[in-house]
């Protein structure tokens, strides 16, 4: 690998595929679609949900878990821990990607405040769960990580933006790894909102990164991928597809390479804003080369994450460059070049 780049050294996912990265690559190669009737027991106007099946928290996490931990507390503690073993935690940071925590918890608490003989009158086994940055402070503690700890909420592009921040930790020097990606949940109140919003079919999940500075006198790493730019930007006047195609833009004269250098590219949500975008400035060619992984449903602040894990199970030629990029109507637009180190 080149000097001066944080390396992707590791993951760990989650995901409606099932448990772990063996689970989730072979999903995404034969573009299984995971999407079932989620079951009476949820009481949600969806027809069909892509749910992580055969949901154990104690068997996700292995070992014994608070029964109020919320899913995408359980999913952070799940894909966390398995890399969070591999390295010092006094000198391992973590960032966590969310749209807004856990959605259920904190609807509970309002819910409960609301129709209470009293406003503090509130399940408190539910209330810690309903502070947005309570996932990221479980790991910390379930797994003695003491270095920097940080929730970014961002929509689809969380994941992105949580390596963007770690990041800037290495950069800093407050700390040799950091362990960065994004969550989310299903949940009978996340449905019902994305119902009335006229959303499509919901997924969840989650995916972790370990990401290290090959510049750290602690690090002796090759990796997996380098990470050779990162950009996001908010979206002005509502114009997505220009606010893309700047990121690309960006991203393409951080790293000093061209548009044609790129090998693959990959719309994180699948909008038709990005394929447009990706298919104009890449080709379509370079669309077809990475899995998409539109198949396990609108999964949140875990969408662009998923795809960088889609990137990374992609068979291909070594040193080939691969940009995700990701928008969100809502307001903002991010994106990464990563050069993979792995062969066909």
């Amino acid at each position: 690998m080149s000097a001066g780049f944080p390396v992707i050294t590791g993951w760990s996912v989650v995901s409606p595929f099932g448990q772990g990265n063996d689970a989730f690559a072979d999903g995404v190669r034969t573009g299984r679609n995971p999407s079932a009737p989620p079951g009476d027991e949820w009481a949600v106007p969806d027809p069909g949900a892509c749910l992580v099946p055969d949901y154990d928290p104690k068997e996700l996490v292995g070992g014994k878990v608070g029964r109020s931990t919320d899913r995408a507390t359980v999913f952070a503690l799940a894909t966390v821990g398995r890399l969070a073993g591999t390295g010092a935690g006094e000198r391992t940071g973590l960032v966590l990607g969310t749209t807004a925590g856990s959605l259920r918890s904190t609807m509970t608490i309002t819910r409960d405040s609301l129709l209470s003989r009293k406003p503090h009158q509130v399940d408190t086994k539910v209330l810690p769960a309903a502070v947005m940055n309570y996932a990221a402070a479980q790991c910390a503690i379930r797994y003695g990580l003491t270095g920097p700890n940080t929730t970014i909420a961002g929509g689809p592009g969380a994941g992105l933006f949580a390596l963007a921040y770690a990041q800037r930790l290495l950069a800093a020097g407050r700390a040799v790894r950091v362990l960065a990606g994004a969550v989310e949940e299903y949940s009978a109140e996340r449905a019902w909102l994305n119902h009335h919003n006229g959303g499509g079919v919901l997924g969840e999940g989650g995916v972790v990164f370990s990401v290290e500075s090959d510049e750290s006198d602690e690090s002796t790493v090759d990796g997996l991928a380098e990470v050779l730019a990162l950009h996001s930007r908010v979206v002005l006047d509502g114009d997505e597809p220009e606010a893309l195609r700047a990121t690309a833009s960006a991203l393409l004269t951080r790293a000093g390479v061209t548009p044609d250098e790129i090998w693959a590219a990959v719309p994180a949500t699948g909008s038709e804003a990005e394929r447009t975008v990706t298919a104009g400035l890449f080709g379509e060619h370079a669309l077809d080369r990475v899995p998409g992984t539109g198949v396990l449903g609108d999964t949140g602040a875990a969408t662009a994450a998923f795809a960088v894990a889609s990137a990374l199970c992609a068979p291909g030629p070594a040193g080939r460059l691969v940009v995700v990029l990701s928008g969100d109507p809502a307001g903002s637009a991010a994106g990464i070049l990563l050069r993979l180190k792995g062969s066909s």
